[in-house]
């Protein structure tokens, strides 16, 4: 049985959930490094390096608040991919990290309950 609080995750969905959260992670992380980037980007940084704890303890809480949060790194990459051609393939692929990241975390709370 699951202990209070926790998702039971299909065992092919864990390590994209996962894998998915470090992307976004050290996509964002890589932009703060980039000169002229803007002052904002940090606040992405803060609400994915906050949501590791809940993510790897598999806590709904956590994926709950992650998705409705996961608004931040989506607006960032399409703000990056509208207005910088240069960052296009660094921005999609935050975009697509994101959508996947949102939709493993919905999955994950579907099939818990």
């Amino acid at each position: 049985m699951a202990e209070r609080g926790g998702s039971r995750l299909p065992v092919a969905l864990r390590p994209l959930l996962l894998g998915s959260h470090a992307a976004v992670l050290l996509l964002i992380f890589a932009a703060l490094i980039l000169p002229a980037y803007p002052g904002w980007a940090w606040l992405p940084l803060a609400v994915m390096l906050i949501s590791i704890r809940g993510v790897l303890a598999s806590r709904t809480y956590t994926y709950r608040w992650l998705m409705m949060l996961l608004a931040l790194p989506v607006a960032l990459g399409l703000m990056e991919l509208i207005a910088n051609p240069a960052l296009r393939l660094w921005s999609a692929a935050l975009v697509f990290f994101s959508c996947a990241l949102f939709f493993c975390l919905a999955l994950s709370l579907r099939t818990s309950r």
